[in-house]
This record gives C-alpha cells, sequence and structure tokens, in this order.
C-alpha cells in the first residue's frame, strides 16, 4: 500500500526514448543462426613468429641505417625537379637520424599477418523493447517499432548475403581479440578512417602474472592465484601473448593493435592510452614511432588513487594517458572548462550588492563566500596598464572628479572605451589608481588543464580494473561531436561504450573476456540517462545539443559595447531627476554630510550653503557646494536625513539599478560565449535508456588437422616434428580422454579401448571404441532413454573432434565434422564434441541433432581447464579432465487460467555449470546465471530478446537503478520478476518459436530453442 501512495505522487508517464543514428549505417555482418561453412567460409590463416627475449629495450640510434641510406637519398634530392620532392627526400633523412625503441625479435618481425574473420551477430539488443514488457499501460505511449523489427523482415536471399547490404547502424559489443576485430574492421567493413576517437585501457605492464576477472560478481582478484585464474581459452591465450617474454611480447602486442588503430582513425581523430608510470616513457617512444611525434598533442596525469596505499619511496597517486592525433593539423578539439572558484584567493577582496554599493570582504568572508550577503557579486580590481604600449591610451581622464594622468603604456583602451567603462560602473579608484573591476562571475569558468585531480576512482565498480567515468568523458567530449564514432578495443566493464552512449556518440568496442561482455551488456541494458535537447530535432542526434553557454566578459568586450551608451542615454536622465529631487529635499538641512568617494572624499557637504556656492573637485571641475553628485549618495538611508528625502533616495537607487541590470545585461549580450560541451540542456519530460546494439563475436579458428600442419614438409618422419603446437595439443588430449575416459554428473562413465588418430580428416581428430561397464551401460543411454536398447557389452564405433584450444567450438565446426563422419564406414555410433568453450550456436545444433536426425549420437563434453592452464596453476583440482553436459533445462507451459489465460511462460530450472574450483560439472541455479534472455519470436538468425532477467543482481543493480527512475513509467512488481527465474506472460510470434540463452557467472552461454506446439 505504501508503494501505491507513493506513486500516487507521480502519475506523469515520461516517454522512454534513446538517441538512433538514422543518418548512419553499417553493413550486414552474418547473424550467426545463418553463418554454414558455405554462407561463411573460413579461411583465415595464422604466421608463428619468434623474439629473442634476451634483450632488454632500449632506445638505439640507427647509424649503420643512415649511412647506408644517405648516398642514395642524397642523390634522389639532386635529382628532384621540384621543391617538394627534395624536402621528401630530406625528410627521410631527418627520420633515419631519429632514435628508435627497440626490443627482443623487433627487428625481425618487420611485418605480422591476422585472419580476416567475420563478425558473427549473436544478439540484438534495444532496451527500450525488453522494458515494454513491464511498462504500465495505464496511461498514454504506445510501444514503438523497434530498428532490429526492420532488419528481420529482410528477405531471406537479402539476409545470407553477408557485407553486401546497409542497414541502420546499430552500436556493437564484440567478444573477441582486439587485433582480430580490428582487422575485419578494416578489411570487411570498411572502417578505415571512420573513428573519431579510441580509446585504449591496456594492461599496464607492470604484473606479468596478473590474472584476469573470472567471475561477474567477483572483482578481488589476487595475482597469481589458482582460484582466481580465469577459464576462458580467449583470455588465457591473450595472457600467453601479452605476457609471454614480458616486456618485450607485451609491446609487440601493442604495437600490433596501435598500427591498426592508426588506420581506423580519421585524419581529425584522436587515439588515448592509458598507461601507469612504470611503462610510460616506453609506451610514449612506441606511439611516437607509430603516429609520428609531430602528432603528440599531452600528456594527461589523473588521479587515480583516493589516499596512498604505502611504498618504499615516493608514492605516485596518478595514472597517465597519451594523447595522440592522426593528424597534429586537423585535429578536432573542443575546449572543456570546468567552474572557477575564487573562494579563498585574497585578490578577490571586493564584493558588490544588489543596490550597487561596493564593499570590502573580511579575512573570514574571503575564506568562506558564505559568510557573504546574498546577491553579493565578488570582485577584483585589475590594472588598466596593457602589457605592451598603446598609443590610443596616452590621454588624462577624469572620472568621479578627479583627474587621472595615463599609465607609462597607456591605458588598456581608447577614450570612448575609457568612458564606457564608467558608465558601466566598471572603474573604481585603489589609492591614487584607477582599476577595472572584475567580478569572479565575469568569466565563471576556466578552461581545463592538465593535472586532472578530480578523477579519483569509478563511481560504482563492478570490474577488477575499471577506469572512472569522468576520465573517458573528458577524452570524449574533447575530441568529438554527437554521432560520432568511438571505439574502445579494450572494453572491460564497457565505460567507453557507456560514455559514449550517454553523450549520443557511436561505439563499438570488443574484450577477449566473456565475463567483460556480460557486465557491459548488463551495464548498458539497464542504464538510465537524461534526455539531452537536440540542436535540430528533425536531423537526429548527429546535428548535435543545445548547450549551455556562459558569457566571457572582457574589459574590451564592454569597451567596444554601443549598447552601453544608449543605454545610458536612455535610462540615465531617471537618475539624475531622482538626485535633483533628492538634493531639493536636502536643501537646507542642517547637518552637513561627509562624502566617502571621489574628489571630494573626506570633505563635508554643507547643505545651507547659498545657491550659487561653488567646490572645485581635483578634477579642476566646479560643482555645487550644497548638493551631493551621483557617486556621493550613500547606500543606506542615513538616520539624521529628514523623512522627506527618503523618497527622492529611494527612486535613485531604484533608477540605478535599473540601469545597471540593463547595462549588466547587455554586456552578457556582446562578450564572447563559451559552450559548455559537457552541459548540454536536459528535457526533464523525457528520460532516456541505450539504444539498440548488437552483441558480437569473432569465430574461433578451425582446428587443423595433422596433415594440414605437416603439408609441405616432405621427408617428415619423426613423429616428435610432426606433433608440435596444435596437434602435439590434441595427442595430449587423446591420450588424456583415452586413461581418464568421460565422466558424467550421477557418476557413469564412458570409456574408451583404444583412441586413436583419424588421418584424412580435417574436423575429425580421434576415432576409437568404447568400452562398456560391467554393468553394461554407460553415459550415454542414460542421456538417451528414448533409443533402442543396445546388448550389454557391444563396443560403439566413436569419433572425437576437439575444439580449438583458444576459443569456443562454433557451429562451423559442428556441420563440417558431422559430414565427415557420415562418410566414414562403418559409420560411428558417437560423435564426441570435446571443448573447453561451446559458442551457444553450436551447443544448440549438437542438442538438436538427434540420433533419428543425424545418424548417429552427438555428444557435448567440457574439457578440464586444467588441460589448458597447467603451465600456470600450482595443482590440477581433479583427476577428471572429460565431463558430460546435457542442454539447459527450460520448460515452457501454456497458462490455462487467471487474466492471461491462453498466453504462455518459461521457466529455467538449470543447467550443465562447469565449477572451475572443482573441476566438476554440476548442476547450476539461479545463483549461477548471470543473465537470461527470452526471445519470444525466435527467427532462427540471432537472438532478439523480449524479456531480460538477472538472477544474481542486488537491490542496487541489474534492473532496481532503472526501476527507482522509473516509478511512473514501470509497473514495479513487472520488472521484480526480471530477477528470477520465471518470465513474464507472452504471446508467442509468428514463427511460432523461443529461444532462452543463459550466462552464467563466467559468461559462459547455453542455448535452448524450443518450439510452440
Amino acid at each position: 500500500m505504501a508503494l501505491k501512495h507513493r506513486e500516487s505522487r507521480n502519475t506523469t508517464k515520461r516517454p522512454i526514448e534513446s538517441y538512433q543514428h538514422r543518418d548512419k549505417e553499417r553493413v550486414n555482418n552474418p547473424p550467426v543462426g545463418l553463418v554454414t561453412p558455405q554462407t561463411d567460409p573460413d579461411t583465415g590463416q595464422r604466421k608463428k613468429y619468434l623474439h629473442d627475449p634476451h634483450l632488454d629495450p632500449e632506445l638505439k640510434f640507427d647509424g649503420r641505417k643512415v649511412r647506408d641510406e644517405l648516398a642514395a637519398v642524397i642523390e634522389r634530392g639532386l635529382a628532384s625537379s621540384t621543391l617538394e620532392e627534395a624536402k621528401a627526400a630530406l625528410a627521410i633523412l631527418k627520420k633515419a637520424q631519429e632514435p628508435y625503441l627497440s626490443w627482443a625479435g623487433k627487428a625481425e618481425r618487420t611485418s605480422f599477418e591476422v585472419p580476416t574473420v567475420s563478425l558473427h551477430v549473436h544478439e540484438r539488443i534495444d532496451p527500450r523493447t525488453i522494458i515494454e514488457a513491464v511498462r504500465k499501460r495505464n496511461g498514454n505511449g504506445s510501444e514503438q517499432l523497434s530498428l532490429f523489427d526492420v532488419e528481420r523482415k529482410e528477405p531471406f536471399r537479402q539476409a545470407i548475403e553477408f557485407y553486401q547490404h546497409k542497414h541502420g547502424w546499430t552500436n556493437r559489443l564484440i567478444a573477441g581479440d582486439s587485433l582480430l576485430v580490428m582487422n575485419s574492421l578494416l578489411e570487411k567493413e570498411g572502417f578505415g578512417g571512420k573513428v573519431q576517437m579510441i580509446y585504449i585501457d591496456p594492461p599496464y605492464g607492470t604484473k606479468y602474472g596478473s590474472n584476469f576477472q573470472p567471475f561477474v560478481n567477483k572483482r578481488d582478484v589476487k595475482d597469481g592465484s589458482d582460484e582466481d585464474l580465469t577459464a576462458e581459452p580467449e583470455q588465457i591465450r591473450a595472457f600467453r601473448d601479452t605476457w609471454e617474454l614480458g616486456i618485450h611480447s607485451y609491446l609487440t602486442y601493442l604495437r600490433d593493435r596501435l598500427l591498426l588503430a592508426r588506420e581506423l582513425l580519421t585524419e581529425s581523430g584522436s587515439v588515448f592510452v592509458q598507461i601507469s608510470d612504470e611503462n610510460l616513457h616506453l609506451l610514449r617512444c612506441l606511439l611516437d614511432e607509430i603516429f609520428g611525434r609531430d602528432n603528440f598533442v599531452a600528456v594527461i596525469p589523473f588521479r587515480k588513487k583516493t589516499m596512498p596505499l604505502g611504498t618504499k619511496a615516493i608514492e605516485q597517486m596518478d595514472d597517465f594517458l597519451l594523447w595522440y592525433a592522426k593528424k597534429q593539423e586537423k585535429l578536432k578539439y573542443r575546449q572543456l572548462f570546468i567552474d572557477r572558484s575564487t573562494e579563498g584567493d585574497p585578490l578577490y577582496k571586493f564584493y558588490e550588492l544588489s543596490d550597487v554599493s561596493r564593499r570590502q570582504l573580511s579575512s573570514n568572508q574571503i575564506a568562506n563566500y558564505a559568510l557573504l550577503p546574498a546577491n553579493a557579486r565578488v570582485f577584483r580590481l585589475k590594472s588598466l596598464m596593457p602589457s605592451g604600449p598603446n598609443r590610443a591610451g596616452m590621454f588624462p581622464f577624469s572620472f568621479q572628479g578627479r583627474r587621472v594622468n595615463s599609465p607609462k603604456n597607456g591605458w588598456a583602451t581608447d577614450e570612448t572605451g575609457m568612458t564606457r567603462l564608467a558608465l558601466a560602473n566598471r572603474l573604481e579608484f585603489s589609492g591614487e589608481t584607477l582599476n577595472y573591476v572584475l567580478f569572479a562571475d565575469d568569466y565563471p569558468v576556466t578552461a581545463l588543464t592538465v593535472p586532472w585531480q578530480d578523477t579519483t576512482g569509478a563511481a560504482e565498480r563492478i570490474f577488477a580494473v575499471q577506469t572512472g567515468e569522468k576520465v573517458i568523458e573528458r577524452c570524449l567530449l574533447m575530441t568529438t561531436d554527437p554521432g560520432d564514432l568511438v571505439f574502445d578495443p579494450t572494453c572491460g566493464s564497457g565505460t567507453t561504450a557507456y560514455v559514449a552512449e550517454q553523450w549520443g556518440r557511436r561505439w563499438i568496442t570488443c574484450d577477449t573476456s566473456r565475463v567483460a561482455i556480460t557486465i557491459a551488456r548488463q551495464r548498458l541494458m539497464t542504464a538510465i540517462f537524461d534526455y539531452y535537447e537536440l540542436a535540430h530535432p528533425e536531423e537526429g542526434v548527429g546535428s548535435g545539443f543545445k548547450y549551455k553557454t556562459v558569457p566571457h566578459v572582457t574589459l574590451r568586450s564592454i569597451a567596444n559595447n554601443p549598447e552601453i551608451d544608449s543605454i545610458y542615454a536612455r535610462m540615465h536622465p531617471a537618475i539624475e531627476k531622482a538626485l535633483c529631487d533628492l538634493n531639493a529635499a536636502l536643501r537646507g538641512h542642517d547637518v552637513p554630510f561627509e562624502v566617502q568617494v571621489g574628489g571630494r572624499s573626506s570633505q563635508r557637504v554643507d547643505f545651507r550653503a547659498p545657491d550659487g556656492a561653488k567646490a572645485k573637485l581635483p578634477s579642476g571641475a566646479e560643482v555645487p557646494a550644497n548638493a551631493l553628485l551621483e557617486w556621493e549618495v550613500p547606500a543606506e538611508f542615513p538616520k539624521d536625513w529628514p523623512d522627506r528625502a527618503r523618497s527622492p533616495f529611494n527612486a535613485f537607487h531604484a533608477a540605478r539599478r535599473a540601469m545597471q541590470r540593463e547595462m549588466d545585461a547587455a554586456i552578457a549580450r556582446h562578450a564572447e560565449q563559451e559552450t559548455l560541451y559537457d552541459q548540454p540542456l536536459v528535457d526533464r519530460k523525457k528520460v532516456r535508456v541505450t539504444g539498440p546494439f548488437t552483441v558480437e563475436a569473432v569465430p574461433a579458428p578451425a582446428v587443423k588437422s595433422i596433415e594440414e600442419l605437416v603439408e609441405g614438409r616432405p621427408g617428415v618422419a619423426d613423429n616428435s616434428i610432426s606433433r608440435s603446437g596444435e596437434t602435439l595439443r590434441q595427442a595430449e588430449w587423446r591420450d588424456e580422454l583415452l586413461r581418464t575416459g568421460i565422466r558424467g554428473k550421477n557418476g557413469q562413465y564412458i570409456r574408451f579401448s583404444r583412441l586413436e588418430p583419424l588421418p584424412g580428416c580435417r574436423w575429425l581428430h580421434a576415432e576409437g571404441e568404447t568400452r562398456p561397464t560391467a554393468e553394461g551401460a554407460d553415459s550415454v543411454r542414460d542421456r538417451d532413454e528414448s533409443s533402442a536398447a543396445k546388448p550389454a557389452y557391444e563396443s560403439l564405433r566413436v569419433v572425437v573432434s576437439f575444439g580449438p584450444e583458444h576459443g569456443p567450438l562454433e557451429q562451423r565446426q559442428v556441420e563440417r565434422a558431422w559430414e565427415e563422419a557420415r562418410t566414414l564406414v562403418p559409420r560411428p555410433k558417437l560423435l564426441i564434441f570435446a571443448a573447453f568453450q561451446f559458442d551457444p550456436e553450436a551447443a544448440k545444433d549438437i542438442d538438436e541433432l538427434r540420433p533419428e536426425l543425424a545418424g548417429m549420437q552427438l555428444l557435448k563434453v567440457q574439457m578440464n581447464a586444467d588441460l589448458l592452464t597447467d603451465d600456470l596453476k600450482k595443482k590440477r583440482v581433479t583427476n577428471e579432465s572429460f565431463w558430460l553436459i546435457g542442454q539447459p533445462d527450460v520448460q515452457v507451459e501454456r497458462i490455462g487460467s487467471g487474466p492471461e489465460k491462453g498466453k504462455y511462460r518459461v521457466s529455467v530450472h538449470g543447467f550443465d555449470y562447469y565449477n572451475t574450483k572443482t573441476g566438476q560439472v554440476e548442476s547450476g541455479g539461479p545463483d549461477k546465471i548471470a543473465v537470461w534472455l527470452l526471445d519470444t519470436d525466435y527467427d532462427g538468425r540471432c537472438l532478439y530478446p523480449r524479456q531480460v532477467f538477472f538472477p544474481m543482481s542486488g537491490e542496487n543493480d541489474g534492473w532496481a537503478k532503472l526501476a527507482r527512475n522509473l516509478k511512473a513509467e514501470i509497473d514495479q512488481e513487472l520488472i521484480e520478476a526480471y530477477r528470477g527465474t520465471v518470465s513474464l506472460p507472452f504471446e508467442p510470434g509468428e514463427h511460432r518459436r523461443i529461444a532462452v540463452k543463459i550466462v552464467d557467472d563466467r559468461g559462459i552461454e547455453s542455448l535452448k530453442v524450443v518450439e510452440i506446439d
């Protein structure tokens, strides 16, 4: 009841919007469900390079290179017919003389090859569509068509013509090695020269034994701990590639990726690389070499730690950004500003009240502006003398009855400008010196410079290594505009993508870690943002935002402002009349008035003096002796003045305040306006969520047969030579499989009497026979209870297809292995797929290929991660190396009664979960499910979830934060279901098929497809 009461006070439903870049397009890379060996053949090749690890990285000077090239280049320069050709020859000589960074293997590895792979689309995520299922329906607002709904209607023939057609732009979250991703973007999608900003946060290269975050909900990772060692094959490979030779392989790893990053950048683009101080010098040399020293922009120290943690020597509190431009002369740069505070500055020791009176601050007020009166404007006095001689400023100037000679360089402006400063009340004496009045709010901001000391840590840490949003935000706002493309090859928790989404930029990000992808997907899917007003709504977000601006008032802008003259001419007569009335009311008053400012300062005005009496001012001017001048009128009504003077006194000040308001407004209008790119105007009547994005993955490389690896090497007779690299691993796995067999969850085993290599096959890596148990039963029959009974001691012919060492087994391998198995005579009864990870589409295909359809039994077998990390772990956790795994336990039921009668509901009961701590396959429950996604109209191409659940989420993550901010728009009871394992009721779509994807706390995915009868 309390919840309903709170909601009743805020019943205004705001539209839920997202920014979509309708003027931008992307090519149609393959939906994973349409990928076959025919539609997307794997042709990638990889070459192996060796490095000498015995040299320290050092700066070298290549004198030999200079000598060898000197003669040729000089001849070329002498023979040149144009000045440009001669300059080019000199540039070559200059570059040859520069020092360069050398490390082991660099000279030998002058080039490298990267497989050109497709990026497969696994999921299409539109958070607004997901939120539709839990929106309140008692108000206005209807479901909006998603961009993906249009793509799903694409004809099949066009859908399988990968990379041949254009779709509307959607952002991209990609699982895979950044080198493969960048190469694919360049070669298959033509992204060269199209990325405006790249942010790279690589490993810092300081702890070569560092582990990666192994679980979604475990941020505290200990270096060198077996328990915290990741079981992801891609991560293990990244770990070895990056750290195998220490700093040498680290520099090679970075150089390869930076080279491709440079090719992606636009000519006005920027790259930011985050690093600590330990390898800052090496990385700067590397970036100088790749981007050119002339394209260096800045080193930006930014505060990372909140407090010292204790070191032997002085502690470094900052990390660093290295900023390079693609081309310095074309760099896109937007100046950012931060609020400027003058509190505590002793130069700002005066303030002006709304009645235009001015006073001096006390020492306590200088230190604490909260002690000032309301609406007080703090100012300082600034010299009117220019830095250099100004002939136009060489003249005496009269102000408040005092004549002042110009400083030795003259006044900062001409006579007209000085007059306008006086009319605008921008002059003030300090002793005998005439000064310019500079208000603190004349320029309330200051340009952002380095270092950045206000960037400590991430506000809500969800990842082991996470950069604060403010750091990336500043980089993005300085170098991009709304609609520009941002790329981060080191996704992590998705901070770059999150910040890009917040500020209306397009984004692509990737990571080898599926844990990182899982965390980033949740963060983006449940994010909520302010809706920034668009500069031209009909043109979309690419037109930019409407921004807050602040005036930059300068002496020159006031001196050159003609509006001051017109305001004075229009409004000053009212002040003169009020002053005349005030002097008339005071005439004959018997108490003289002591003047506080101006030429008669400390002198007394005698109101009883005769009308013809004159007083001479220091400027030489003569004024009535019995009347006040404009600047002499006090701010507060003196107690000894007659009451008849109160009315004209108030009228005088009212007229002065009115004119000053007009003057100040005119000054602000004519001042330069600084655009605050970090403060766009917010439309509070709308709320915004993340726009559509795809979750994609790099396909795993094909596993090669022995014949392929030794092909072209005649005379290889020694088996130890042929069993190297990949085949050596396969031989080790085959021997281990023969030794241990395959364990089922309930203690059954599949044992083998023999297991041997299978020559002539590419996708099948072993062939053998099962050995029945004494009871004549095995896990195969337990899995397939519907199959015909088998004789108690019958041996079954079996073939094995091993997945890649450093990637998931994917669906093309399943199809190819099955095709090869069907050609064997006699045909095998069992086809075993053994892998460290299974692509969810591959796992689905294995589950769906039943014996009656496939002509054999297909099994999924989880390989113990110890087989991959035996050189990284201190000891194995179990002697079991292969575990049989089944498909997720998902139940679909039709609702038989109640208001939802006739609709369907899905329940997730469990799934096979490989426990890295025990090395066993267990039944995973809700406490192991990071996220599960439900597509209620699965088209067989890729997942398009309408409902998404985070069973592991707490009260402050998952959908909870979004729900709190959308109380008027979201049904709180419905969205609470998004933390469970039972779906909301739904109507099946036109395909009469649903898909459920389960992602566990290690980022491992499984997929179940169910037909709706």
